[in-house]
């Protein structure tokens, strides 16, 4: 295996080595039919402790995957429930077919894939290439989901490898499908954003869309220092992050439409952790102060606007007869031009760290 060096066990932090036929002998039989895989290789940490399943390629460096083969305790804790919710949401959601490219199905519910906004959506989806090099060999996609975009396949072309991390086996069998479709070359890991099973600084690009507000609250710090620490020096790591009631601009022109938007879920919030119903996704958003004050790299931290607009947003004031994508054009030119004013302020902002200043 040509990249076992940059791998690491998430629970003891050692190195792994590829399993041999004494390490399956120890494996416990009922483990292996709870996780309903066909294990057909497997890592095991350098202390003998955990195993890993390999199963179609995709390395399952996740410690809800791993096997316990150790002599001493098992070092793992009970996940947090609010991190159960994402992983349990995003191994159940079902997928779509989009442009011969498989994406989730609850897509739309975020993106508007209207005509009128077509241009203006698809320039979004390759804003963040904006703000890293255009080659290098490793290129990072933490969470990174099934791929199922041209957009975001496109954002690693320049580079050798990209290493795809992701809570979901299930979505990493479709990241697979669809970069190897392109004739991209891939490294398919399922992990957690707080453990990333890298050693550290091995990564040119390290790129993380959608998926930190996913974090809990709690652990976002703790995952945004594992985001920088596995990225080589003079690497940028980039964030694309949804301010959501931070972000003052749609604040003010949504108005009622945000306050409603904004009790609605504190509700489902207050409901989810008073109830059984856990099948809600989870959500919190920091402020860009919290960015600004809660790292030993702060002063690396720069916001850049991603795009300005919610698609609630759109579905209001975009429409095709009414200059919608006239409009849009403009905006899309502004988000540029006042590309750190828009960043901060509006909705969607690409929060990018550079590991050259220092650090």
């Amino acid at each position: 295996m040509e990249y076992l060096d940059i791998l690491k066990c998430p629970i003891t932090n050692n190195p792994l080595r590829i399993a041999n036929e004494g390490d399956f002998d120890a494996l416990n039989p009922i483990d292996l039919e709870s996780h309903a895989l066909e294990i057909e290789q497997g890592l095991v940490d350098l202390s003998n402790t955990y195993f890993y399943p390999i199963v179609n390629d995709i390395i399952l460096l996740l410690e809800h995957y791993a096997l316990f083969i150790g002599e001493n305790k098992d070092q793992r804790k009970a996940t947090n429930i609010n991190k159960k919710r994402v992983f349990d949401y995003y191994n159940e959601i079902d997928y779509v077919i989009k442009e011969s490219k498989t994406i989730y199905e609850d897509s739309g519910q975020w993106v508007d894939y209207r005509e009128v906004s077509k241009d203006y959506i698809r320039k979004s989806f390759c804003r963040a290439a904006n703000f890293y090099a255009p080659t290098g060999k490793y290129f990072l996609d933490i969470a990174s989901g099934p791929i199922g975009l041209q957009e975001y396949i496109d954002l690693s072309k320049g580079y050798d490898t990209r290493i795809c991390i992701d809570l979901s086996f299930k979505a990493l069998v479709q990241a697979k499908r669809n970069l190897e479709a392109a004739g991209r070359k891939g490294i398919y890991i399922c992990g957690d954003i707080t453990k990333i099973p890298l050693q550290e600084g091995v990564c040119d690009t390290v790129l993380c869309q959608h998926t930190l507000y996913h974090v809990p609250k709690e652990e976002q710090k703790q995952a945004v220092e594992e985001l920088y620490r596995v990225g080589k020096p003079k690497s940028k790591i980039v964030i694309i992050y949804h301010w959501f009631y931070h972000g003052w601009l749609m604040n003010g022109l949504l108005n009622v439409v945000r306050l409603y938007e904004v009790t609605r879920y504190l509700g489902r919030e207050l409901y989810t952790k008073y109830s059984k119903d856990k099948s809600r996704l989870y959500f919190y958003p920091h402020s860009p102060g919290w960015f600004k004050r809660s790292f030993e790299f702060s002063e690396q931290i720069e916001f850049y606007s991603w795009r300005t607009t919610t698609k609630m947003f759109l579905s209001l004031f975009i429409h095709k007869h009414l200059g919608g994508k006239a409009f849009l054009n403009w905006l899309s030119k502004m988000e540029d031009k006042h590309s750190k004013v828009l960043g901060r302020y509006g909705d969607y902002a690409a929060i990018v760290i550079s590991k050259d200043k220092g650090g």
